[in-house]
């Protein structure tokens, strides 16, 4: 893209992701194929070009070009609102950037909270099956949860029907981190984990999650982006 075309992209939007790892989730998924969704309310318009400025941890800003393809105007059980963007030339952009992030990569740190053992080794194993390079954290209570959790950790897993109390506690002890370790909240019980959205989770499913169920909110907490917020990289912002 030269820098005449840069100017005249009347929307650019940058989007930081919170390690290398997640990074590497959104590619695999997403980006490798051309696309990237972006949960965002704002209300871009359908068939405009857009500049992303993508922001990892251990590489240079990654600017793609693209279009906005549609537009999810609000939360529904396919997932949050947002913007689906469909991206041109990423293989040609990205594959350097993503040779030396795989070079140095160690693995997905993932922290599963329940009090129940066989509970607890079932999901790991779950978790493992789904991503085969995690490196999986079993905590039986809050407080051996309190000590794991840093932000070395890429994703935390918390049962919530074991202890309620604790598992919230765990929820928030993630969220005050900078910056926030993703989450997500399990529970066999709708009201558990409509509360759990409301003080910040950023996945909820049933408990015990059936493995298709299980990869999405995986997959999903993981890829997404720690901000998306306008570039001031051109005159037009969103």
């Amino acid at each position: 893209m030269t820098q005449r075309e840069h100017d005249r992209m009347p929307y650019s939007v940058r989007v930081e992701f919170r390690t290398a790892s997640s990074f590497l989730v959104a590619y695999s998924v997403n980006l490798s194929r051309g696309g990237l969704f972006l949960e965002t309310e704002h209300d871009l318009p359908t068939g405009v070009p857009i500049e992303v400025v993508l922001d990892v941890p251990g590489a240079i800003p990654i600017r793609l070009a693209g279009i906005v393809a549609w537009r999810r105007a609000e939360a529904s059980p396919e997932g949050p609102p947002g913007v689906g963007i469909e991206l041109q030339d990423t293989n040609l952009q990205l594959g350097i950037v993503i040779d030396g992030l795989v070079g140095t990569f160690h693995g997905v740190q993932v922290l599963v909270l329940s009090g129940d053992r066989q509970d607890r080794t079932t999901l790991a194993r779950s978790i493992k099956s789904i991503i085969s390079t995690a490196e999986i954290m079993q905590a039986a209570d809050t407080s051996v949860a309190g000590a794991l959790i840093t932000t070395e950790v890429d994703l935390a897993v918390v049962d919530l029907d074991f202890d309620v109390d604790g598992g919230f506690a765990t929820l928030r002890a993630a969220k005050a981190l900078s910056p926030p370790v993703p989450t997500v909240a399990i529970s066999a019980n709708q009201s558990l984990r409509e509360r759990a959205r409301a003080e910040g989770a950023d996945e909820t499913a049933s408990n015990p999650p059936s493995f298709a169920e299980l990869q999405v909110v995986l997959v999903r907490a993981l890829s997404k982006p720690v901000s998306v917020r306008p570039s001031d990289s051109v005159d037009v912002e969103i």
